[in-house]
């Protein structure tokens, strides 16, 4: 007997918080800067269970250290249809969604940091998943 899959509609897509900052005291001549960056994922179904709402969450390491600073929240609201199961939920939440909203928070990093003076920052899907779930992990380090 196979599962079956609900069709998800994004009902509203909003950047929540996005701030970003240069650290002119520490800029360098380098080609090749390390950041520390962490992705969290955060969301929930509704009452109903035809709906539910999702956060995700990119942020840089410490601001001191850094070439610069990115804390960006982009929120989202989905209809499910039909519901999946209480006991599919879960898996919505930790992989389906975040796969729906990781694009577009991945444009506007990009983004942002190009018109920051920096190359872009392209992050990928290998920094989520149950590992960007975990608020105990510390942040991963990119080149």
């Amino acid at each position: 007997m196979s599962a079956i899959r609900s069709n998800i509609e994004i009902y509203q897509l909003k950047l929540i918080k996005s701030v970003f900052a240069v650290n002119v005291d520490r800029q360098s001549s380098e080609g090749r800067i390390s950041i520390g960056v962490s992705l969290k994922n955060n969301g929930e179904f509704l009452d109903d269970g035809r709906r539910a709402q999702f956060v995700q969450r990119f942020r840089t390491g410490d601001q001191e250290t850094a070439p610069f600073f990115l804390d960006v929240e982009f929120w989202a609201l989905f209809g499910l249809d039909p519901p999946p199961l209480p006991l599919e939920r879960p898996h919505y939440v930790r992989q389906v969604l975040p796969q729906i909203v990781f694009p577009y928070l991945r444009e506007y990093v990009a983004e942002t940091t190009r018109r920051g003076g920096f190359t872009p920052l392209i992050i990928n899907q290998g920094l989520f998943g149950e590992e960007a779930e975990q608020p105990d992990e510390g942040p991963k380090w990119i080149h």
